[in-house]
């Protein structure tokens, strides 16, 4: 055996010890994560293979072990990067989708490129894994998060002191405020006040998840003086005026998308851009393709914080007129939602107050109230306090 694969061995041997030891030392985010996570998960580092079985909440692990059918095959092609990973030595990752497999990739380095246009940041990429799911059912790849040495590299990228953000709901019944709508109101304040506006050419969620029920040209956009460092090639985005970000806005409420706005460090991470507090991230969600959906039904439970829901905002069920259709469940991407005794019932800890099941409900079952105006002031005070655009 070489000495890579000697020390290759050594650490995987370590790392599917490490879980054990969690266990049993009942670390609370992996018991929590491991309560409803039952996955079979084949290891490939060329020659040197081993297995993880998740069921339960229970754990067992083998070195050296196949499995004949497993959920989740992870195969890891260069045996040096493998090595860091298992180190913890890498600080993120990004992912690309395809058919019944995604890959997940690390920027080895980023190098400024001057181009005809300008400019441009160009990243430079090393794959870390190929995962193939061979029962037919695909998991978003942020099921990984769950096991602990992804959630270390996750807890590097998210970092939640630098996490401040809430979604903004588009219902009618929450009223116009000052002849603007909740949303609108919000956002046109701080497009008001800063100078950088970037909006992206497309969006990816929906992109990568074909989505057919929005458009994918409504892309996220950004404001604040840290945003005027983004180099990016023109058919990835551009930036634009005040009254040109108030028209994307305007379009994307009215197809139905929420917003969701706040400071995201990984956002600009992901753009090559250093967050000195300058930096706000807005997107366009729609429950098929939201990407905190996503987080919320496949991740660590370490995430499910990243949001929070407005001050003052309520959402109940009528259980006098919900006849328990479902509808709500099925447009809820938190998991916020249960049928319990034939009635829609709202986990209060999940639902972020975005409002999809309020607009959906054919028996209008479903109430939504902000309970002060001046809890928009406090929402901005909020978020201000996180970031500042001006």
């Amino acid at each position: 055996m070489t000495e890579t694969n000697s020390e290759l061995e050594s650490l995987f041997k370590g790392m599917l010890e490490d879980i054990n030891n969690l266990i049993e030392q009942k670390d609370e985010i992996l018991i929590q994560d491991l309560k409803d996570y039952n996955m079979e998960i084949q290891w490939i580092f060329d020659g040197i293979k081993g297995y993880t079985i998740f069921k339960d909440g229970n754990y067992n692990y083998k070195i050296g072990g196949e499995l004949k059918q497993p959920d989740l095959a992870l195969e890891f092609p260069d045996l040096d990067v493998a090595i860091r990973f298992l180190r913890n030595e890498l600080k993120e990752y990004s992912y690309v989708y395809y058919k019944r497999k995604f890959k997940l990739y690390y920027p080895e380095s980023r190098e400024e490129v001057e181009k005809e246009t300008g400019p441009v940041i160009v990243k430079h990429l090393k794959q870390l894994l190929t995962a193939r799911f061979l029962k037919g059912v695909f998991y978003h790849p942020f099921v990984l998060s769950k096991i602990p040495v992804f959630r270390k590299i996750i807890e590097k990228y998210y970092v939640p002191e630098e996490i401040e953000g809430s979604y903004i709901p588009i219902n009618s019944r929450l009223g116009d405020f000052n002849n603007q709508t909740l949303p609108q109101k919000l956002i046109d304040h701080f497009i008001d006040k800063t100078k950088y506006i970037y909006v992206s050419a497309i969006c990816g969620c929906r992109l990568n998840r074909d989505c057919q029920d929005h458009e994918s040209t409504i892309g996220c956009m950004y404001l604040g003086d840290d945003v005027k460092n983004i180099k990016h090639a023109p058919e990835k985005g551009r930036f634009i005026t005040r009254e040109q970000a108030k028209t994307h806005v305007k379009k994307a409420i009215e197809s139905g998308l929420v917003p969701t706005f706040g400071r995201f460090a990984y956002e600009s991470t992901s753009l090559s851009v250093e967050d000195t507090g300058h930096f706000l991230s807005m997107c366009f969600c729609c429950p098929c393709c939201c990407i905190n959906g996503k987080i919320m039904q496949n991740s660590t439970a370490m995430l499910y914080t990243s949001f929070k829901r407005m001050e003052g905002l309520t959402v109940e069920v009528d259980s006098d007129k919900c006849i328990g259709c479902g509808i709500c469940l099925d447009v809820c991407c938190f998991v916020g939602r249960n049928i319990i005794n034939g009635k829609a019932v709202i986990d209060q800890k999940r639902c972020l107050g975005c409002g999809r099941c309020e607009r959906v409900c054919p028996n209008g079952a479903i109430n939504i109230n902000l309970d002060d105006p001046k809890r928009l002031d406090q929402f901005i005070k909020r978020i201000e306090s996180s970031v500042d655009v001006s």
